[in-house]
């Protein structure tokens, strides 16, 4: 029963799958370009991320403040995408 309970309470993060840089940047591109541009970023006012967990809260940040609609993938994704293209933060 134990182990059940355990399979079932991780389930959902085994189905998430690895970061789509293609699907980040088109997320990106149709959403966040429009302020931040698409050959350089920029932050608006805002100093760079530290860390990946700081600008994946930056990327959620922006898709609740402009509506979005955006799930836990698509936030990942474009996170992804902005840490390869513009930060290099590591993992």
């Amino acid at each position: 029963m134990r182990k059940l309970l355990v399979t079932i309470l991780f389930l959902p993060f085994s189905l998430m799958a690895e970061p789509n840089i293609i699907d980040g940047k088109l997320l990106y591109g149709e959403s966040c370009a429009k302020c931040h541009g698409t050959e350089y970023y920029q932050g608006l006012g805002m100093s760079e991320p530290n860390d990946v967990v700081e600008l994946t809260h930056w990327v959620d940040t922006c898709s609740q403040h402009f509506n979005l609609d955006w799930n836990d993938q698509d936030i990942e994704d474009t996170t992804y995408y902005l840490n390869r293209e513009f930060f290099e933060l590591g993992q």
